[in-house]
Formats: structure tokens, sequence, C-alpha cells
């Protein structure tokens, strides 16, 4: 006896322990992991951190030990915040299966301050939850453009420029401002890109690494010279309370 599930998976009604189509999978998840969907297990393994069975009929059978793998791979995701490329070496390291002892691991979010950008891989809520953040805020900051996903399938995906955005945004918010006071840092930004692309650019030259390199360090020295001369425009523009900074 067969069942459509949603998301297009059938899947037969079996004993415990059977593989399962992608619905029932879901089921299974859900009590520890609500915000999990189809779309999310379909890019896992897109990304060729999951390789469940296929039936005849093409549709997705999850065995027992790809059901531990998943689980495993969620909490990596929703605990430590690991990056889904080192994931991806962690599994290929134990041969693809869960390793042991990775929960003890510290988590990826306090192993570094400034979180690499697309290191990340998570939905806006798990975006909210790990900047410890409400749900409102984020909405806002993403729909100012001060943080931006990028489309995985139906999914739409988050990293760590976003996360990194979100925890900030909570500190100034904190602080007294109010999350449309931050699109000054949004606009200020896109301005001296804009700026900075005018002069590197024409610079660059396909395949010439030595041209690359030049523009690389040209633009390092002007972003750090850029970001000295505001600090030091803001603290004459802000006269006594300026001096504070000193």
């Amino acid at each position: 006896m067969t069942h459509q599930h949603p998301g297009g998976d059938t899947g037969e009604a079996g004993p415990v322990g059977a593989r399962v189509g992608i619905s029932e999978a879901l089921a299974r998840l859900v009590d520890e992991f609500p915000d999990v969907t189809v779309s999310k297990v379909r890019y896992l393994e897109a990304q060729g951190l999951i390789n469940p069975e296929r039936s005849e009929s093409g549709y997705r059978r999850f065995s027992d030990a790809d059901m531990s793998l998943l689980t495993w791979i969620l909490r990596q995701q929703r605990q430590n915040f690991l990056p889904l490329k080192v994931i991806h070496e962690l599994l290929e390291e134990s041969g693809g299966k869960p390793p042991t002892g990775i929960d003890e691991v510290a988590p990826f979010r306090e192993q570094a301050t400034m979180p690499v950008a697309g290191s990340v891989s998570i939905t806006l809520e798990e975006v909210a939850a790990a900047a410890g953040e409400p749900m409102e805020t984020v909405l806002q900051l993403e729909a100012m453009g001060l943080i931006e996903g990028s489309e995985a399938g139906s999914t739409t995906v988050y990293d760590g420029d976003a996360l990194l955005v979100a925890r900030l945004a909570g500190i100034c918010v904190r602080n007294g401002l109010d999350v449309r006071h931050l699109r000054m840092h949004l606009v200020a930004a896109q301005r001296e890109a804009g700026v900075l692309e005018q002069i590197l650019l024409p610079r660059l030259r396909a395949n010439d690494q030595t041209a690359v390199a030049a523009a690389r360090k040209r633009f390092e020295e002007l972003v750090d010279a850029g970001g000295q001369i505001r600090d030091v425009m803001r603290r004459r523009s802000m006269g006594r309370l300026g001096h504070l900074t000193h």
C-alpha cells in the first residue's frame, strides 16, 4: 500500500526500521527540528551530505542510518553552527558516518567572533535563534537590505555575514538605536564600494595574478585608511562626546 507524501515523494507503510519516504522522515524529525522542510533535506542532499536510496520510481527512501546521519547534521547546524564545508570534511574523515565526540566541540559561533562569509548555511529562523534576536528584528534587517539570503532550490539560506550583522544589530538596538538607523551603514558602504570599484576594476586583467594581487593590496590599504578617516570625522563631528573615545 502506498500513499502520496507532501513534496512529491511516496512511501510504503511498513514495520519500524524499514526505509521511509521523505514525509515520514520529516515526521520523525519535526519534534526536535520544527523548522525542517522538504526543501532543506533536498538541499543537504544536493550538497552531498546525505545520499538516501531511490526507489524504482525515483522517490527518496531513508534508512535508519540515513535518519541518524540527517539528525546529526541538523544538530551540528543548530547547536554548533558548523559550516556545511566543515560538516562535509568531518563526514569524509569518518567514512560518511556521524563522527563520535563532535557534540563536545566548541560551537562554531564561539570559535570566531567574525564568521566567514558564506561559511554558514542556515535558515532565517536559525539566524534569529543564533543571534538571540527576535524574528521581527531579523525580518526588519532583511527588509532594509542589511542581510541577504541566497536561493538554494526553493529554500533561502543565509551565510555568516547575515549572522554577524544580526548579532551586531542586536548590540546597537540594546544600546538605544532603532533598527531603521542601521541603514546608514549600508548606504555609506554602498557609496564607498561604488568609488572603490571605479578605481580598482580597471586595474584587473583576466588571468593576471600579479594584477589581482596588486588590486587586493590597494583595496586593503584603501579600506583601512578610509575606516580611520571615518573614525576621526565621527569623533570630530560629535564634539565633547567624541572625546570619550580617547
